[in-house]
């Protein structure tokens, strides 16, 4: 496992207290920001289709977020990135002795099939 140099953290994001009611794509009812302007390195993992009708297509999106360790992240929370939505998919890794939490989050997008 590489771990992220601090000049790779490039990207902003929130982590977002959420609850009941979820929509079809997992997007929680903020309840409040856990954290903003958190730095982060975000690094694409391969995707693929989840549901497909004759109308629409539902894609899965797989992430690996890289932040300094913070306290209190638990796999129950969602991040906000730049006004995408990831749910966390398990409980974030403590890597380092709590130097750096790796999170493993998706993303699910619908997007209407042309006939």
């Amino acid at each position: 496992m590489i771990l992220p140099r601090p000049g790779e953290l490039k990207e902003s994001i929130d982590i977002l207290n959420v609850r009941e009611p979820f929509d079809v794509n997992w997007v929680g009812t903020i309840v409040s920001k856990f954290a903003a302007g958190v730095r982060a390195k975000i690094t694409p993992r391969g995707g693929d289709i989840v549901e497909s009708t004759q109308e629409t297509q539902t894609a899965r999106q797989i992430y690996d977020v890289w932040i300094r360790y913070r306290e209190g992240v638990t796999a129950f929370q969602q991040i906000d990135w730049g006004g995408r939505r990831l749910a966390l998919t398990g409980p974030p890794e403590e890597i380092v002795r709590r130097k750096w939490l790796l999170v493993h989050a998706e993303e699910l997008m619908d997007r209407k099939i042309s006939q």
